[in-house]
């Protein structure tokens, strides 16, 4: 118990240091401009103790439709749990087929009681999501993604 609680305060040290790892659309100089292409919805719950594992459900609006998609995924590094609702804006999406896949990002973020999350996600058709949005729950969490939608 005290090595988790040692670990879980180490974990926030870093990411207080090193929060402005995760890109925000504003501040990305390699973002895309103009318009997104859909924009989505997303509410996920993460748990992890040094592996990450995260399941939801989401909604994207593409060309006048509204499709829903759910979402599981793993990544390196965390510890805790919290539940993640954000919206987002996707980028470079020519037809629903090339939103579906594996999708990765960095992540970093302290969830105490509320937090904020950003992300950004790419898959390997280039389809490039931003998301914003408020976390519930115990967490502190920093290391790679994979989102697989």
């Amino acid at each position: 118990m005290q090595n988790a609680i040692i670990t879980a305060l180490a974990a926030s040290a870093v990411l207080l240091l090193t929060g402005g790892c995760v890109t925000k659309l504003e501040s990305d100089p390699g973002a895309p401009t103009g318009p997104p292409s859909a924009t989505i919805t997303v509410d996920e719950w993460q748990a992890a103790y040094d592996v990450a594992a995260a399941t939801g459900k989401g909604t994207i609006r593409f060309n006048g439709q509204t499709r829903p998609f759910s979402i599981t995924g793993v990544g390196a590094g965390g510890t805790g749990a919290q539940n993640i609702v954000a919206s987002g804006k996707v980028f470079n999406l020519n037809s629903l087929t090339d939103f579906s896949g594996t999708y990765t990002g960095l992540r970093s973020g302290l969830t105490l009681i509320e937090g904020k999350m950003h992300e950004k996600l790419v898959n390997n058709k280039g389809v490039i999501i931003y998301l914003t949005g408020k976390t519930t729950g115990l967490s502190s969490s920093t290391g790679l993604d994979e989102v697989i939608e």
